[in-house]
């Protein structure tokens, strides 16, 4: 008789099967819905200001343009500078009337549309003015004066609606 070895008949250990990454436990799904909405949303907001600022790029665009173009024509260059004002500003607030204004009433409303006002009461002043004088002359300080401000009130001034 020949007794059995009772080592021969132990089986390994069974290790069980290794955890799966998935389905993720609920908190992860929870995280994942939280970034997924995040993203979105951020992307929908991004998407909607840069068209909603886009006329601001156009604007600033187009007073660099007119810089180059009327360089030497000061009467004209502030005459197309007020005009580029003006069209943004009815771009911006198509609520206000500015086509019939005059100078220093605009630039008045333009400065209500900033926090603070960028258009100072000379050049309002000088460029009311302009259009009463036999020969208009157009100081180079004043053109660099309103190239200045234009440009500030073009990346400064609010989107909403100012305060009428």
């Amino acid at each position: 008789m020949n007794p059995q070895d009772p080592l021969s008949q132990l089986r390994d250990i069974q290790l069980p099967d290794p955890i799966s990454w998935w389905p993720p436990a609920p908190g992860w799904w929870m995280l994942m819905i939280l970034v997924v909405a995040t993203i979105y949303f951020s992307t929908r907001w991004l998407l909607r200001w840069h068209a909603h600022n886009c006329y601001r790029k156009e604007a600033l665009r187009h007073l660099d343009q007119l810089q180059f173009q009327h360089a030497h024509q000061p009467l004209s260059q502030c005459r197309e500078i007020l005009t580029l004002l003006r069209r943004t500003a009815k771009t911006a607030y198509p609520q206000l009337s500015l086509e019939a204004e005059s100078t220093p009433s605009m630039l008045s409303q333009l400065n209500q549309c900033c926090a603070s006002p960028i258009f100072d009461e000379e050049i309002q002043q000088q460029l009311g003015n302009l259009p009463y004088q036999k020969s208009p002359e157009i100081p180079d300080q004043l053109m660099q004066q309103l190239n200045q401000s234009a440009r500030q009130w073009l990346k400064k001034h609010r989107r909403k609606p100012p305060q009428c």
